[in-house]
């Protein structure tokens, strides 16, 4: 008995796995779901109804009928799942309250002959994702998603960063993966990479140097190839660069975090050369004009020095004095009487030169050679050979007068 239960069991999930879904639903997280599964009223009205989830090969029941002392209980409620089996109709209905993004997954509507024989009526996808986000970036920023999931349930299970492109389809860019002996929860594949922190419970997505054509949807997604069950649904909005600042962005959720840190500033690398360029050249100009200034000022200095020098040479040339040795001022004869009264035409008189005083700095000395009158003996009456007289004077000098 057991025996072909196990092999009944094995055809249904080989049914199930070749065949396609009979529904996809997508929901956002807090929103409900409704399933109406039809069968054949007369031959199962009396038969159990059961609603499950396939994981790991088997399905797991979250609510069903049952038997009681009273009789055929058609509506029983587990949780947030309610089951009601319309026995008069043949139509049993799946209600599905507050749903989250652990509710992803296959479910199967089916009848049901306890302790486990399972008949699949419908089998139903069922897409969970946070409420949709929608982000700006900036040509050249980088992209970083975080997202949670139950590590209870999905532990094992593969992740992928896809991008959608019609309904219900998504484009797998990179994915983590199985290994020959281990899970391998980094991978990295062009410009986007994947980090499944298993411990945590948070896939963390980065795409680096974003670009225009980026701008679409995308899945945070559970992987089982071929199906994908989104985590959280993002739409990317991707914008040429403008600016330069750089605006972190976090999503508001506080559960799913998206930045967009800029990789250039807000410029593109061929912008960024650029910009580096004129900057090496406006700064080789202003050092040129800064050089040229120096040297006008050190041209400028140096003639000033050289006109300070020459001023101050002249007036020390100007300024020249002789230190006395005497502080008396006289003149004397030089010849005694015997040569006054000899006579002694064309021979030269002396003279002796005594200071009475020292001059100040800002007198001058003036030197005056006159000829003298013709002196009178006083004896004879007359004249003598005529002498010259050397007179010399000093006259302070008027207040602001040039020496």
């Amino acid at each position: 008995m057991e025996l072909r239960f196990l092999l009944l069991l094995l055809l249904c999930i080989s049914g199930f796995l070749a065949q396609e879904f009979d529904a996809v639903v997508s929901r956002v997280e807090g929103q409900s779901l409704i399933v109406e599964c039809r069968y054949n009223y007369w031959d199962y009205s009396a038969t159990r109804k059961t609603w499950c989830k396939l994981r790991d090969e088997k399905c797991f029941t979250l609510v069903s009928t049952s038997y009681t002392s009273y009789g055929y209980r058609n509506k029983v409620t587990s949780g947030r799942a309610t089951i009601d089996d319309d026995t008069s109709n043949g139509i049993v209905t799946i209600t599905m309250e507050k749903l989250q993004v652990q509710d992803s997954g296959v479910y199967w509507c089916a009848r049901y002959n306890p302790p486990s024989t399972v008949n699949p009526l419908k089998t139903i996808k069922l897409d969970v994702s946070k409420e949709v986000q929608e982000y700006d970036a900036i040509e050249g920023q980088n992209l970083s998603v975080q997202c949670p999931y139950n590590t209870q349930d999905y532990k094992k299970e593969k992740k992928a960063w896809c991008r959608s492109t019609v309904q219900n389809e998504c484009d797998v860019l990179v994915n983590t993966d199985y290994g020959f002996l281990t899970y391998q929860n980094s991978a990295e594949k062009g410009r986007a990479r994947i980090h499944d922190d298993t411990q945590k419970g948070i896939v963390t997505i980065t795409m680096e140097k974003l670009q225009v054509d980026d701008a679409g949807v995308y899945w945070c997604a559970r992987y089982k190839p071929p199906s994908l069950y989104r985590i959280i649904e993002i739409k990317l909005a991707v914008a040429k660069a403008t600016t330069t600042s750089d605006v972190p962005v976090t999503s508001s959720t506080g559960q799913t975090s998206l930045v967009l840190s800029t990789a250039s500033a807000g410029v593109t690398p061929a912008d960024s050369s650029l910009l580096s360029k004129r900057n090496f050249i406006i700064l080789g100009l202003v050092l040129g004009v800064l050089f040229i200034l120096v040297l006008i000022g050190l041209v400028i200095l140096y003639t000033w020095k050289s006109k300070q020098l020459k001023t101050r040479g002249d007036g020390q040339a100007e300024a020249i004095y002789e230190e006395p040795r005497n502080d008396t001022v006289g003149f004397s004869n030089m010849n005694d009487t015997k040569d006054d009264k000899q006579e002694m035409p064309q021979d030269l008189k002396y003279a002796t030169l005594a200071f009475q005083s020292r001059p100040s700095p800002r007198e001058s000395v003036y030197a005056n050679i006159t000829p003298s009158r013709a002196l009178e003996t006083p004896h004879t009456g007359s004249p003598t050979d005529p002498v010259e007289y050397a007179s010399i004077s000093l006259k302070p000098l008027a207040s602001g007068a040039k020496s």
